[in-house]
C-alpha cells in the first residue's frame, strides 16, 4: 500500500468511530405535582384556596418554576372572571426537592355561576401549565392538576309568619312579630347580633336588635318572636287606626345579622338581608 494512503485510511476509520459512538444519555426530568394545602375566607363571597407545587429536581443545575396558563372549573363550569391565580417565584436547587406556594382567590363573581346550580358544595378543578427553566439553559413546560371539594355557604331565608297587635295605645302600638329563618345548608348556623327594621304597607314601622344566639339546624328552620314598639307620635291618628284594623299587611323586613357556620376556615361574618312578603295581622 502506498504511504500516502495511510493518512486517508486513518481519517476514515476515525470518522466511522465518531459516527457509531452512542449519544450522551438524556438528563432526567423534574417530577412535579400539585397538592392542596388549606382554605381561608373572609365571607362566603371572598374565598382563597391555597395549594403547593411539589417538585423534585434530579439535575445538577438549579430549576426555576413560573406560571404559564391555567384553567379553573367550579362544578363543571369554566370560570374566568372574579378569580386571581398567583404562584410565588420558586427555585429548586440542584439535586433537591421543595414546594412553591400557589393561591387562588375566588370573588363573588367567580362563585355566582355554579351557585345557581343547586349544588350543596363546590368542586374545584385546577390545571396549571408550568414553565420550567434550568439555569443551564433548557426550558420546558409541564402540566399539573388537582381538584378539591369545599362547602357552599347559602344565605338563610327570613320570613315573617305573622304579626300580632299586643297593645294599642294613643301614641304607641306594640307588635309581636313571629320570624321564621330557614337554613338551606347541610351544616348548622348560629345567628347573633341581629339588627332589623320593619316596614308595613310602605311605611317605616319599627326597629329592634337581638343579641341572643339563635341556632338553626342543618336544612332546618327556627322561629323567634320579636317585640316591636311602633311610635305614631309623628303620624296621623288615621294611620294607627289603619294598622289596628289590618287583617293582612305587605311588609318589608331588612337588617344585618352576624352568622356563624362552624366551618373552621370561615370566621363569623355579617350578612345583610332584605325580605318582602305578606303576613296576616292577628288581633
Amino acid at each position: 500500500m502506498k504511504k500516502w494512503l495511510f493518512p486517508l485510511v486513518g481519517a476514515f476509520l476515525l470518522c466511522i468511530s465518531c459516527a457509531t459512538k452512542a449519544p450522551p444519555p438524556e438528563e432526567p426530568q423534574a417530577r412535579l405535582s400539585l397538592g392542596f394545602d388549606h382554605i381561608e375566607a373572609l365571607s362566603p363571597e371572598d374565598i382563597t384556596l391555597f395549594f403547593a407545587v411539589e417538585g423534585e429536581n434530579p439535575r445538577s443545575s438549579a430549576l426555576d418554576i413560573s406560571l404559564g396558563e391555567w384553567e379553573l372549573f367550579l362544578n363543571g363550569a369554566k370560570v374566568e372572571k372574579g378569580i386571581a391565580v398567583s404562584l410565588d417565584k420558586g427555585t429548586l436547587e440542584a439535586l433537591s426537592s421543595g414546594t412553591v406556594p400557589l393561591s387562588i382567590h375566588l370573588g363573588g363573581e367567580a362563585l355566582a355561576l355554579p351557585d345557581k346550580s343547586g349544588f350543596i358544595e363546590y368542586n374545584a378543578g385546577i390545571t396549571l401549565s408550568l414553565i420550567l427553566h434550568y439555569q443551564g439553559g433548557e426550558s420546558l413546560r409541564e402540566q399539573v392538576s388537582t381538584e378539591i371539594d369545599f362547602p357552599r355557604i347559602q344565605i338563610p331565608e327570613f320570613t315573617i309568619s305573622s304579626m300580632a297587635v299586643v297593645q294599642a295605645e294613643l301614641i304607641n302600638t306594640r307588635f309581636k312579630v313571629r320570624l321564621r329563618i330557614d337554613n338551606p345548608n347541610n351544616f348548622p348556623l348560629e345567628l347573633s347580633s341581629f339588627a332589623y327594621e320593619l316596614y308595613g304597607a310602605g311605611r317605616y314601622w319599627a326597629e329592634g336588635k337581638e343579641t341572643k344566639v339563635m341556632p338553626i339546624p342543618p336544612q332546618g328552620s327556627a322561629e323567634r318572636d320579636l317585640y316591636l314598639l311602633m311610635n305614631f307620635i309623628n303620624m296621623k291618628r288615621e294611620v294607627l287606626d289603619q294598622v289596628i284594623a289590618m287583617r293582612n299587611v305587605r311588609y318589608r323586613f331588612t337588617g344585618d345579622v352576624l352568622v356563624g357556620t362552624g366551618i373552621e376556615y370561615l370566621p363569623r361574618f355579617t350578612m345583610s338581608f332584605d325580605r318582602s312578603g305578606d303576613s296576616p295581622v292577628i288581633q
